[in-house]
């Protein structure tokens, strides 16, 4: 029978056997700590003082913008173009006293109608805008005359002859005016005020509106 090999010695480790065999034994790894810069009392200042100054460059420009918008905005002024006819007020009174509107139907003649047409073509736009030019230049004076007072034989008793041009016009006035107009031209209130202010208009409108092409050049 085979004899047993004995179990070998175990002993102490030897430091000088790693040394003869130029191995050195593992060193422990120390991490160094890695410096953290303290902020220093000057960087403090100087981001206090640039935070400051942001504020202070902020501050005005919000400033300036709050001032231009609460700032009422300014209607822009629009020249007259040269040569161009301003449009004169219509001659209305102030709305706080008590007005009555007309509203009076005329018929013009053709003649005047087609030269007004011209213009109207060569103005490319409507005829109508031609007629009411030439009316709102010319109302503040049948206003003026009215609220004057006109007397009831100032009023053409022929009727227009047939046209196919048929327009209409508003007039405002003072109610006093009115009440007397009405006691003037229909006392007993059969025929109505309008019939007749019609008549009167109408031949007022011709004239003015014979004038208002003769001087545009038509």
């Amino acid at each position: 029978m085979a004899k047993l090999k004995l179990p070998g010695r175990i002993s102490a480790p030897d430091p000088g056997f790693s040394r003869r065999l130029e191995f050195e034994a593992p060193a422990e790894l120390v991490e160094d700590p890695v410096p953290v810069p303290l902020a220093t009392e000057t960087e403090t200042e100087t981001e206090t003082e640039t935070e400051k100054a942001v504020g202070s460059s902020i501050a005005p420009q919000s400033t300036e913008a709050e001032a231009v918008k609460a700032a009422p905005r300014r209607k822009r002024s629009v020249a007259p173009r040269p040569g161009a006819t301003p449009a004169p007020s219509r001659g209305l009174r102030p709305s706080g006293e008590d007005m009555v509107t007309i509203r009076v139907l005329y018929r013009l003649p053709d003649d005047l109608v087609a030269r007004a047409a011209a213009w109207a073509e060569k103005a490319r736009c409507p005829i109508g805008t031609v007629l009411r030019r030439a009316m709102t230049e010319l109302r503040p004076e049948l206003v003026a005359a009215l609220e004057a007072g006109i007397d009831y034989r100032d009023i053409p008793a022929e009727r227009a002859k047939q046209s196919a041009h048929r327009f209409d016009s508003s007039i405002t006035l003072s109610r006093a005016t009115h009440a007397r107009l009405c006691a003037e031209i229909d006392p007993e209130g059969l025929a109505g005020l309008t019939p007749a202010l019609s008549r009167w208009v109408r031949a007022k409108v011709i004239a003015h509106l014979d004038k208002f092409l003769t001087r545009a050049g038509y």
